[in-house]
C-alpha cells in the first residue's frame, strides 16, 4: 500500500471520523482508524460499535492495500505535519506505515486491516433525501433537550419520524420538550429514535451550504446517513417514545411577544444571581411589561423589566433560566412568542410567525 495526499486533505478526513474511535472497554482494533487505498481513492473508517463513520478522498495511488493505525498517535501526527504533500508507504515486513512530509519521516506500527469491521451498507434504497442545512438546523433546535447520562433510555435520543411529506424531530427530558417539523417531499414513512450523541456528530459533519443533500437509509436496527464523501452509521435506541402530542398545549392563557436578544441578555444576567448551576426566574406579566425576578438567600436578588406585546390577563410563572436560554439561543428570528398559563401548566416558546418550532417547558414552584 502506497499513496500520496496532502496534510490538509488527510486532516479533513480524520476530523470527520475520529469522534467514532472507541476510547474504552473495547477490542484494541477499535481504538484505531482503518485506511484502505485503491484506484485513486482513500477510505478512512472508525467505529466503537455504537457509531461508525467513513470518509473518502482522492489520492495518487502507487499500490493498493489496507491497514489500521492507532488513532491516538496517527491523528496528532497528521495534525502537526507541515502543510503540503504527504507520502504514505506500507512496510509489510515491519508491520509499519512510513509517513514522509517535508524534511521528516515517521514510522507507526500498524494492525491488520482485514480485522476491522465493515459498514452495514446493504442494498436498501434511501428512505429520504433532504438538504443538509435543514437537517442540521433541526438537530440544533432539538437535541439539546435530550436527557443526559441515561444510557439507552429513549429520553437520551431524538425521535425522527416522517409521514405525509413532513419530517418531525422531537426531544424531551421530561422537564421540557422540543418539537420541530419541516416539509420535505418525496420520502417514505419511517419512525425511529436516534441517540443524542449521533445527532451531535451528524450536525458536526453536515455542510452548511444550501445545495448539499444527505440521504437516510435504515439497515436493520441501524440508520445510515450518506453525504457526498462521508457516511455515518448509528445504532438506534429501542423502546416506545411517549406520545408528545399530549404534552403540547393546544392554547395558553396569556401570550407575549418579546425581543429575543433582550430577553436572552436579561436571563443571562438573572442567571448570575444564583450559587447553583441555574437560577429559578419568576416571570411577571402585567400591562405590557415583563418583570424577571430572581432571589438567592445566600447571594442576593435581581429584578429587570422588559416591554412586551401582551395578549391575555396578568400572569406569573417561574422557570429554570438555563432551560429558557437553551431554546432562545437556537432561534433565528428577532422575536419570540411566549405562552403562559396559571398554576403548574406548561409554557411554550415559538419563533414569531412560525409553529414549526415549538418549545414546551414545565414551570417550577413560584418563589414567595
Amino acid at each position: 500500500m502506497q499513496f500520496t495526499s496532502t496534510q490538509g486533505e488527510m486532516l479533513r478526513c480524520l476530523n470527520m471520523v475520529e469522534k467514532a474511535v472507541a476510547t474504552r472497554d473495547v477490542q484494541e482494533i477499535l481504538t484505531g482508524i482503518y485506511l484502505e487505498c485503491g484506484d485513486g481513492k482513500l477510505t478512512l473508517r472508525a467505529t466503537d460499535s455504537e457509531i461508525s463513520m467513513e470518509a473518502y478522498t482522492t489520492v495518487e495511488t502507487t499500490s493498493p492495500g489496507s491497514m489500521v493505525l492507532k488513532a491516538k498517535y496517527f491523528v496528532p501526527l497528521i495534525r502537526r505535519l507541515p502543510s503540503g504533500e504527504v507520502t504514505f508507504k506500507q512496510l509489510k515486513e515491519q508491520q509499519m506505515l512510513e509517513i514522509t512530509a517535508g524534511n521528516g519521516s515517521f514510522r507507526l506500527q500498524t494492525m491488520v486491516g482485514e480485522d476491522f469491521p465493515s459498514l452495514p451498507m446493504g442494498n436498501v434504497l434511501p428512505l429520504l433525501e433532504m438538504p443538509c442545512h435543514v437537517l442540521a438546523k433541526m438537530i440544533r433546535q432539538t437535541a439539546y433537550a435530550t436527557r443526559e447520562d441515561q444510557g439507552h433510555s429513549v429520553f437520551a435520543g431524538v425521535l425522527m419520524e416522517y409521514k405525509a411529506d413532513e419530517l418531525r424531530l422531537v426531544a424531551t427530558d421530561t422537564n421540557r420538550l422540543c418539537f420541530n417539523r419541516q416539509t420535505i417531499p418525496g420520502g417514505e414513512d419511517f419512525n425511529f429514535i436516534l441517540p443524542a450523541r449521533t445527532c451531535i456528530e451528524l450536525q458536526r459533519i453536515l455542510p452548511t451550504d444550501s445545495e448539499s443533500t444527505v440521504k437516510l437509509t435504515l439497515v436493520g436496527n441501524q440508520v445510515l446517513f450518506r453525504q457526498n464523501d462521508v457516511i455515518l452509521v448509528s445504532r438506534l435506541l429501542e423502546g416506545q417514545y411517549p406520545d408528545y402530542s399530549r404534552v403540547m398545549p393546544a392554547s395558553t392563557e396569556t401570550e407575549i411577544v418579546v425581543e429575543c436578544r433582550e430577553l436572552t441578555s436579561a436571563l443571562e444576567r438573572a442567571n448570575l444571581m444564583h450559587k447553583q448551576s441555574s437560577a429559578s426566574v419568576t416571570l411577571d406579566i402585567e400591562e405590557g411589561i415583563l418583570i424577571l425576578r430572581t432571589r438567592d438567600v445566600e447571594l442576593g436578588e435581581s429584578e429587570e423589566s422588559l416591554s412586551v406585546k401582551q395578549n391575555g390577563p396578568t400572569m406569573r410563572s417561574a422557570f429554570q433560566a438555563r432551560f429558557l436560554l437553551d431554546m432562545l439561543k437556537t432561534v433565528s428570528t428577532d422575536k419570540v412568542r411566549i405562552g403562559l398559563s396559571s398554576g403548574m401548566n406548561p409554557g411554550t416558546i415559538r419563533p414569531l410567525d412560525s409553529d414549526d418550532y415549538v418549545y414546551v417547558i414545565m414551570p417550577v414552584m413560584t418563589p414567595r
